[in-house]
């Protein structure tokens, strides 16, 4: 997966060298940790590599679909490239129709198929993190790319079509940052990664902390202490994490945090790259004067 913009936007590189992009990252940091809606727990669903990938995968589909003549986006074209066995799938979207996050549509040429239509609040939810990644874009390129997207859940729809096509073609971000992708295979391992960062740039700047004990991660993410046990063993075996000091037990080092900061420049350059191309003839006019 190319990690750099197009000609017409920054690169990675040049992002990381901006004076600018360590705050953005606290910031993307700080959106992706604000307490979820009240109600059913679909982030904490979605938390998962696997789910969050076929979730993903089903927006794309549709997409490729509804506006660019792709194949009818049915469960069984998902079963096929979803990432999750084909019961896993099913029952994967079974439970999203039930929370009313995707309908499944009578095809108007063909009533024997089914069309699985994400709910705008499914495609919002999905693309939190890719939108959030675009804003932060824009502070350091002084563009303005993520307010269309933000608020049309359809160009969000688009832009995550385009990014699972590249996808399926050179393979996912991700695969390069060998332990955000491990960590993100856990139950909420990345909303936990991204508060352990978080943790670490308010210690380096002396800002107030939250809560670190197993308990109160424990709580925030909705999952047992042990759960919580289980990942920082694993973030502990890859030397991911200082010795434990007391109660408290989740100083990222710094090999992690910059890891961390090169995945957040290289989603930075991939979805803005991304929404330059889902906003071909507006991107004139929601252009800022740089900063």
């Amino acid at each position: 997966m190319p990690v750099s913009g197009t000609a017409d936007g920054m690169d990675a590189p040049a992002l990381m060298a901006d004076n600018r992009f360590r705050q953005v990252v606290v910031d993307y940091c700080e959106k992706m940790v604000e307490p979820a809606p009240a109600g059913w727990p679909v982030r904490k669903l979605l938390n998962q590599l696997e789910r969050y990938y076929s979730a993903y995968m089903l927006i794309g589909q549709y997409y490729g679909w509804r506006n660019h003549g792709a194949s009818v986006p049915n469960l069984s074209r998902l079963q096929a490239i979803s990432g999750q066995s084909p019961r896993q799938t099913a029952s994967f979207c079974a439970t999203l129709e039930a929370r009313n996050l995707v309908f499944s549509d009578t095809l108007a040429s063909d009533r024997r198929q089914k069309v699985l239509r994400p709910a705008d609040s499914l495609i919002r939810e999905v693309g939190r993190s890719c939108a959030a990644f675009v804003e932060a874009y824009d502070v350091i390129a002084g563009s303005a790319l993520a307010p269309p997207i933000e608020r049309d859940a359809g160009l969000l729809g688009e832009m995550i079509h385009f990014s699972a096509t590249r996808v399926r073609g050179s393979g996912t971000v991700i695969a390069l940052y060998p332990r955000v992708l491990a960590l993100s295979g856990y139950d909420c391992g990345y909303p936990m990664l991204v508060t352990l960062i978080l943790a670490h740039y308010r210690r380096r700047s002396g800002k107030e902390m939250f809560a670190m004990t197993h308990g109160a991660l424990a709580e925030r993410f909705q999952v047992s202490e042990s759960h919580i046990g289980n990942v920082l063993g694993h973030l502990r075996q890859a030397g991911a994490l200082v010795p434990r000091r007391g109660p408290e037990d989740g100083i990222v080092v710094e090999d992690l945090v910059d890891e961390f900061e090169r995945w957040c420049a290289a989603e930075m350059a991939h979805y803005a790259d991304l929404a330059r191309a889902c906003l071909p003839q507006r991107a004139p006019q929601y252009r800022q004067a740089p900063q």
